[in-house]
Formats: structure tokens, sequence, C-alpha cells
């Protein structure tokens, strides 16, 4: 595991502890690190979703109300679902020229922007459970940790030496540390499936489930 601060330093030295200078001569070293570290970790986040990004909600629409807006959180759907009975997807468009505001009992759902709509409008109160992937708060105190933190310190401090050695104008290092971020990524994409497949019930592990994929290391490439 690592903190915000320790990865901080993780990444200057990774560079050569460089001066980074606005074009006034103003320092803002720990202000580009914290910036670059936390691209990297968005970055991250995005190509190796892990359990720790999965959230659920309630979000409760009253009569006649069609719209309710997403958890500033939110990422991405996986689910939604009306006591137990899961919703069916659809595109926006096609749902408002199908159903417009007629009311009835939802059993389609659309997401515009931020907010989720229900196909037909309720037509009575009703609780939706929205299952969900979220980002996770940027880091920014020096003892800040999380999962990726903890999980992926190597994919988090490469690519962050990558996003300053590209404002460096240093190629070298950008494609050395692009390789090295890749390579980090690559294990960590299999630590996740590795796990999920590991809480999964035996019978989806065994019968159809994917076959896991070894991941070379950095000897083998």
């Amino acid at each position: 595991m690592a903190t915000f601060k320790e990865l901080q330093d993780s990444v200057y030295d990774l560079l050569g502890r460089p001066q980074l200078l606005d074009p006034l001569g103003v320092d803002l070293t720990t202000t580009r690190l914290k910036e670059a570290i936390n691209e990297a970790f968005r970055f991250v986040q995005r190509v190796a979703p892990s359990r720790a990004i999965e959230a659920v909600t309630t979000l409760n629409f009253g009569i006649g109300v069609q719209k309710v807006a997403l958890p500033t959180d939110y990422r991405e759907i996986i689910s939604v679902a009306i006591a137990g009975k899961p919703l069916t997807k659809g595109d926006f468009e096609l749902m408002l020229r199908a159903f417009g505001t007629t009311q009835g009992t939802p059993v389609n759902y659309s997401i515009l922007g931020t907010d989720l709509y229900l196909f037909p409008t309720p037509a009575a109160a009703v609780t939706v459970t929205v299952y969900y992937k979220k980002w996770l708060p940027q880091l920014v105190n020096d003892d800040d940790t999380n999962w990726y933190t903890e999980n992926a310190v190597d994919a988090l401090r490469f690519k962050a030496a990558a996003i300053l050695a590209r404002r460096l104008v240093m190629p070298d290092e950008v494609a050395l540390f692009e390789d090295m971020a890749n390579q980090a990524i690559q294990a960590l994409q299999a630590l996740i499936v590795a796990e999920q497949t590991a809480d999964a019930p035996r019978t989806m592990r065994t019968v159809g489930g994917p076959t896991a994929v070894p991941v070379a290391s950095a000897g083998e490439r």
C-alpha cells in the first residue's frame, strides 16, 4: 500500500526530481504531481474496474415523475431493478417515442446525461434499486489511500510519470513509463479477474465460465 504522499515522492524520483515551473517561474511541482497521479488514478479505474468501484443505491420516483438524478459519483450502470425485478435498458429517443409521458408500471429505463428515466412514467410512487460503477474520490490528503493505492501502486506511479514526462517533453521517458504502466495494468487486470472468479459461485466458475489468460511477466515479453 502507498499513501498519496508516498506516490508523489515515488513519481518525483522516477522523473529525476525535476522542478516544474509555470511560465512566470512559479514552482508548481507539488500541484503537477498531484494532478498527474489523480489523472492516472482515473485512467486506471477506467481500464481496470475492480469490485471496489461497484455501488448500490435506491432512488425514489413519485407519481408522474419520469426522471431522477443519479448519484454524483455515478460512472456506469450495471443494472436497475424494482422490487427485485430487473428493468430493461432502452435507447432514450426510442423509449420517448414509444411511451412519451404515458403512465403505468415501469418496465424500461434509459440514461440521459446523469438522469435515470423510467418508461412508462410511474403511475404510483416507486423505489428503484440501482447497481452501478462509481468513480472513487480523488486523492487529496497526503495520507489518503484506497483499493488502488493498495493494489495498483505500479500502475499509478508509472502512468503518472508518463503523464508528467509528456509535459516535460521527454519522449524516451514517456515511452518507457507507458510500457511499464501497461505491464502493471495487465497484471492488475489479471488480479481483478482472479478475485472476481474466486468470488463467483462454483458452477459459474467451472461451467461455461471464461478461461483465464495468463499474463506474461516482464522477462517473458
